[in-house]
């Protein structure tokens, strides 16, 4: 709070008192709509008469006060009198008693709403409707109507009428209430007087400004809105002389719902205003009002004054003077920083170049506007990408009422999805890339003249970070870059740079060329690039970026391209041309367009997605049930669109009894089964069965549906126990019972949720449902439905694994055949040595292979350093033969044990790559060698060799238990035909077994971990286990990795300092003596206790330039504030991570780690063990050293 600019706000507030009451008079456009049918009947077409003249002579009629229309219907509409028909109530009155006739007929109330629409609310018929006067249409009907009202009704209301059901006779309740604007709804029933119902229609009409500003705060607040509790939100406010008194009326009433709906607090979301027209005015800052209470009373009285439309002096204002630290903002410590544009009409100034430098700034830009600002796609260039979740077009202000739920909704949401969603779904995609081992990707950018400088440097902020997403090497995946103007030139070619880093500091350097924008020859000239480049079946992709028209010919080019088999993703800017993208691409799949250049970045998941989902989805086997809301709330239309969504998750899944299988329910009151997993094997049979479903039409049961749905995944209704099982649940509106019980029930199972809420769903239900917001997706409309269906297969596809890949390992094959293996037995041995192989990372700074085969003397059929492409490892496999002779083991495991020195091309001990020797035999060893199987055991354990072992059919249990040491090493089948079973789980042993990759060789690492009583003794213990796998990643040692450990509860408690133990034996020990101290959760004192664990004397060397990594793990909200401790530790160059289990949507978490990227929300103390890689891997990627010497 600032007490001066307070002080002289409420003064601003007191002067502007007498300015904003007399607007408090509040005029409308009424037309009355009459049921003249046979129904009615004309004795009570008469009493309605009478009834409208009444309400009419309480009017103040006039030009510019209340105008009236009327029209009467029966088969079709009629008019009596349009809006501006009659200047004086005299007129209307005389009309109404005179000229009225009643006309009989069948009642057709849908059609006679449409005429109302097309005829009555037009600014040639009299409404006001542009300038924001309240638009009413008051319905009378006597019987339930002969054709549908629910569309002609909706789309009366969506563009800002305000409807008023009136029945009388034998009127339809239902119909009444679908036909008004609720809760708009009168009837005459039981002998009263229809004249009894004017004064309350009266009442309606005449409604003042403060009665809106009532109803205002009693609306509704979208669920999400209570999860979305950190955030600075502030709002643009055009008030140029075209907006008009009444349509700021609107707006104020507007930023009073979506104000009320948010969390406001100095520590929670805060809010800033600015109004503009000839020049912005600042009407408070961030840090200005700390009560809700005070910036609802301040809009209430928020003054207008006219004047011109300078939207990019306004835009350029809120970066310069309101997105500041000065003025409150907390872009510093990670709060999000959001923008809400409404406008009105074009503007004087340019806006693009303005708005741009916003959200280059790092603010996400919501843009409201009417029709007039649409016309020239301003809002689209004022808004943050994708439109359809950022623009709202209207063509009045009298819609905003009805887009308030919308907009709340859409703030809400994207301040919990930018926290909890976006950072969990990078991860996701980038750990699904691991996949994608090999492909030849070039970047063909445009570098004309009519690209600024800053918008070149976007695109080459681009191109590194989709390069960040892949597994760059020689033989994996490479990229080059080709720029072209007039003339294409080679940037660096394909083969040049075989790292990460070295690419990245390759892009950072390129000039741009300047000149025309020839796209044909630029692609033409890829040809012979590709053709120099060309790995067999290695996938083949161009990426054109272009920011307008080419002056040659693409078509024939990119076809050209395309023939040779390369993909080719389009992505226009600015000015292109989106029918030559798609000539590019040879597809609207692989064409993107945004606005601007910083929209790129917004773009880059959807590319590397596409580009990465063919391999992560390669022999994806997955049930998968879709759960569908069919309540009487979702229209026949979109209900269609759901059947589409399904359709698409069909046509791009892989379908069959040993692939994927699809099984559908369909859920209202009661739950519906349409078919089960395993009742349809085909593509086309399933597309069918879709087709045929019918909606249910009823209430919404979603709890009910899920117990229902449970046992869909049972192996009597076509479940495999041992395929991954998913259920996607899409809902439009409020659960009507509890969902939490039966949807943990389901994910107990094992069973991952998807649920997809659309509108009036509501957010902590669905994550209910989900478990974790990560798994929610929300759209605005069932349109949207269509952007999530590659997002959902993607994530199914890519399983959460704790290790997906092993990076860095020098592993040793040790293979025994007996005399009497045949052929085929043995290629089940090189089947599972493959599938080693295919989980692993290739390379000569990765993973190498060697091979032994052994009987009685071992062979080495090829060394750590013969190859280091994976295509050639599983060459060397498949070529490998048994050996006649006796087993003698212990003789292979020695002559193997050597095979790990420098001269194979193993890695030395102070590198720590992880050394694993897997043993494969179906006999015991020969007596003779068995003496020497201790000794060889010994040695291998003491070189830090670990041993794995898989027995078959004779091999010796025992004798396999005493050379791994450690039972969960020892894999054993009864029949070369079981060896198959074995693969996931010998991989993901081995992988778990196996060091990750960690370029960053030093490290000072804190735990700081909850031990309040809350926590129980075994989530305790898990705790433990996962600060014990996190020190079995790094090298522990005085000049390497460091781990320190504090305990808080009520008070913290020191466990173990950063120099206190370098060797992972005695630091893991000491873990594991840990005792909870079991009271009360006060983070924030942990957080001041922690900082000076980092200090010098206690073993701490950022001095020397070491990074500093805190890892929080919480399981509940704070007794006391943490924001002040966090950023002290953040200000002294520690990177915070926070982990919080089975608290939801905390926004505690990124006070904490101040950053959404280091923020993991857990659904409970079981999935610590997933996250343990990406822990590591974060902490090995942290780029930005503290300073030496500080």
């Amino acid at each position: 709070m600032q007490p001066a600019f307070y002080f002289s706000v409420q003064l601003h507030v007191l002067c502007l008192y007498a300015t904003c009451c007399s607007f408090t008079k509040h005029y409308a456009d009424i037309v009355f709509l009459v049921d003249s049918s046979v129904n009615m009947g004309s004795s009570t077409f008469e009493q309605i008469k009478n009834f409208i003249y009444q309400i009419v002579d309480q009017l103040d009629i006039g030009t510019d006060k209340y105008r009236v229309g009327l029209a009467q219907y029966s088969r079709e509409g009629l008019v009596e009198f349009l809006l501006n028909t009659y200047k004086s109530k005299e007129d209307v009155l005389n009309h109404l008693q005179g000229r009225v006739t009643f006309l009989g007929g069948p009642l057709q109330t849908g059609r006679a709403l449409e005429f109302l629409h097309q005829v009555f609310f037009k600014e040639e018929a009299g409404s006001r409707i542009s300038q924001g006067t309240p638009q009413f249409a008051v319905v009378i009907t006597s019987a339930k109507s002969k054709d549908d009202v629910a569309e002609a009704a909706e789309e009366l209301k969506e563009i800002g009428v305000k409807v008023i059901s009136v029945g009388v006779q034998n009127f339809d309740r239902e119909e009444m209430e679908v036909i008004a604007t609720s809760p708009l709804v009168y009837q005459i029933s039981g002998g009263q007087s229809i004249s009894q119902l004017h004064q309350d229609i009266t009442n309606v009409l005449e409604a003042p400004v403060q009665q809106q500003y009532v109803s205002a705060l009693d609306a509704k607040v979208p669920a999400v809105c209570s999860s979305a509790s950190v955030a600075d939100i502030v709002f643009l406010v055009d008030e140029s002389s075209r907006i008009g008194i009444r349509n700021f009326q609107l707006t104020r009433t507007f930023l009073l719902k979506i104000v009320n709906a948010l969390d406001i607090g100095p520590n929670n979301i805060r809010v800033g205003l600015v109004s503009y027209s000839d020049e912005p005015r600042l009407e408070f800052t961030l840090d200005t009002f700390e009560d809700k209470s005070d910036i609802l009373d301040y809009l209430k009285i928020l003054p207008y004054r006219g004047g011109r439309t300078y939207t990019g002096a306004a835009i350029d204002f809120l970066r310069k003077k309101v997105f500041t630290q000065e003025a409150g903002s907390r872009k510093n410590q990670g709060v999000q920083q959001l923008a809400v544009v409404i406008t009105d009409g074009q503007s004087f100034d340019d806006f693009v170049e303005p708005a741009s430098k916003l959200r280059h700034h790092g603010v996400a830009v919501y843009a409201v506007g009417t029709k007039n600002t649409s016309e020239s796609s301003q809002l689209v260039k004022i808004a943050s990408y994708p439109p359809r979740k950022h623009v709202t077009n209207l063509e009045s202000f009298l819609q905003l009422s009805n887009i308030e739920w919308k907009i709340k909704k859409q703030l809400c949401s994207e301040i919990v999805s930018q926290t909890f969603v976006v950072p969990v779904r990078s991860r996701t995609l980038k750990e699904g890339c691991v996949d994608t081992e090999e492909a030849d990707i070039y970047f063909l950018i445009d570098g004309s003249g009519s690209i600024y400088p800053n918008d070149f440097q976007d695109m080459k902020v681009f191109m590194n970070e989709m390069i960040s997403m892949f597994q760059v090497s020689a033989n994996g995946v490479r990229f080059g870059v080709v720029q072209y103007e007039s003339i294409p030139q080679t940037e660096f070619t394909i083969s040049q740079y075989n790292s990460v880093k070295q690419l990245k500091e390759a892009v950072r350097v390129i000039q741009q060329l300047g000149g025309g924008t020839n796209t044909g020859d630029a692609l033409r000239y890829m040809k012979s690039l590709f053709v120099k480049a060309a790995r067999d079946s290695v996938p083949k992709l161009l990426i054109v970026i272009t920011d307008g028209e080419s002056q040659d010919q693409v078509t024939k080019a990119a076809e050209e391209l395309r023939q040779e088999g390369i993909i080719i993703y389009a992505i226009g800017v600015k000015n292109a041309v989106k029918k030559e993208l798609k000539d590019i691409a040879g597809t609207e799949d692989r064409m993107f367009f945004v606005n601007d250049f910083d929209s790129l970045k917004l773009i880059k998941h959807d590319i590397v997605q596409d580009i990465c989902s063919p391999e992560a989805c390669k022999n994806m086997k997955a049930d998968i049930i879709l759960l569908v809301d069919s309540s009487e709330s979702i229209h026949p239309v979109d209900f269609q669109k759901m059947k589409d969504f399904m359709q698409l998750i069909v046509n791009r899944s892989d379908i069959g009894s040993d692939k994927v299988q699809i099984g559908l329910l369909q859920f209202s009151s009661e739950p519906q089964e349409e078919f089960q997993l395993n009742q349809y094997g085909s593509k086309a049979d399933l597309r069918k069965a879709i087709s045929g479903i019918r909606p249910i039409k009823s209430g919404t049961m979603t709890g009910k549906a899920l117990t229902f749905a449970s046992s869909y995944f049972d192996e009597p209704k076509g479940g495999r126990s041992r395929v991954k099982q998913y259920l996607i649940v899409i809902t439009d509106g409020e659960a009507q019972d509890i969902v939490r019980e039966p949807a943990e029930t389901i994910r107990e199972k094992g069973i991952t949720i998807y649920a997809i809420g659309v509108l009036h769903a509501n957010n902590s239900q669905l994550v209910e449902i989900a478990g974790s917001q990560d798994r929610v997706f929300f759209e605005d409309n069932f349109d949207s439905l269509t952007f999530l269906e590659k997002e959902i297969l993607f994530e199914i596809c890519n399983l959460e694994d704790s290790c997906k890949r092993i990076e860095v390992a020098d592993i040793i094959f040790v293979v025994h055949g007996s005399r009497s293996i045949t052929d085929l037995q043995f290629q089940g041995i090189q089947k599972i040595m493959e599938a080693v192989v295919n989980d692993s990372v290739v390379g000569k700074d990765n993973v190498q292979f060697g091979a032994v085969v052994y009987s009685t003397n071992p062979q080495d059929h090829f060394s750590l350093n013969t190859y280091s492409a994976k295509s050639q490892v599983r060459e060397a496999i498949s070529n490998l033969r048994p050996v006649p002779g006796l087993t003698f083991t212990a003789r292979a495991l020695n002559f193997a044990r050597e095979r790990f020195g420098m001269a194979y091309g193993g890695r030395t001990s102070s590198l720590s790559v992880t050394r694993i020797l897997v043993l494969f035999t179906d006999q015991p060893t020969s007596p003779s060698d068995r003496p020497n199987l201790p000794a060889a055991a010994k040695s291998l354990k003491q070189d830090g060799i670990n041993v794995f072992a898989v027995g078959v059919d004779k091999a010796n249990r025992t004798e396999l238990e005493e050379i791994v040491g450690e039972r969960e090493r020892l894999f054993f089948v009864q029949s070369y035909n079981e060896l198959e079973s074995l693969h996931e789980n010998l991989t993901h042993t081995v992988c778990d077994e196996a060091k990750p990759a960690c370029g960053n060789q030093q490290a000072d690492l804190i735990f700081l971990i909850d031990g309040s009583l809350r926590i129980s003794a075994h989530n305790f213990s898990a705790m433990k286990t996962f600060m014990k796998e996190i020190v079995d990643s790094f090298i522990i040692a005085q000049d390497k990795v460091q781990v320190g450990v504090v305990q808080y509860s009520k008070d913290p408690q020191k466990e173990i300092y950063l120099n206190e133990f370098h060797s992972e034996t005695t630091l893991k020990e000491r873990i594991d003596s840990i005792v909870q101290l079991k009271t009360s959760t006060f983070t924030g004192k942990g957080l001041r206790f922690v900082k000076s664990f980092f200090e010098t004397p206690r073993g701490g060397r950022k001095k020397q330039g070491v990074l500093q990594s805190l890892v929080v793990i919480t399981d509940g909200q704070s007794n006391d504030v943490v924001d002040e401790a966090a950023i002290a530790l953040r200000n002294d160059g520690i990177h915070i991570f926070a982990i919080g289990i089975g608290i939801p949507n905390s926004f505690e978490l990124l006070r904490i780690a101040g950053d959404a990227r280091r923020v993991y929300v857990l659904e409970n103390f079981e999935v610590l063990k997933t996250i343990e890689r990406k822990i590591v891997t974060e902490i090995c990627e942290l780029e930005d050293r503290p300073s030496q010497g500080k």
